[in-house]
């Protein structure tokens, strides 16, 4: 997941720095926050169902050059 994360991050970073007229280097600074695991949909609690969200926060800053 955190890879997965990772990777978006870069993409998101790729539109900006385009937009800027500039290319996305290496990576600055990465933190990681909150991991949380829940049931799917309204039906929290629900213990038979395999079906699960899971949310990764993740910031990370990335160097800019020209």
């Amino acid at each position: 997941m955190v890879k997965e994360a990772t990777t978006n991050a870069r993409i998101a970073a790729n539109e900006f720095a385009a937009d800027a007229g500039v290319k996305v280097g290496g990576i600055r600074d990465a933190q990681q926050g909150g991991f949380i695991i829940r049931d799917v949909g309204e039906e929290y609690g629900d213990t038979k169902s395999i079906e699960k969200e899971v949310r990764l926060v993740t910031t990370i800053t990335f160097y800019l050059t020209d």
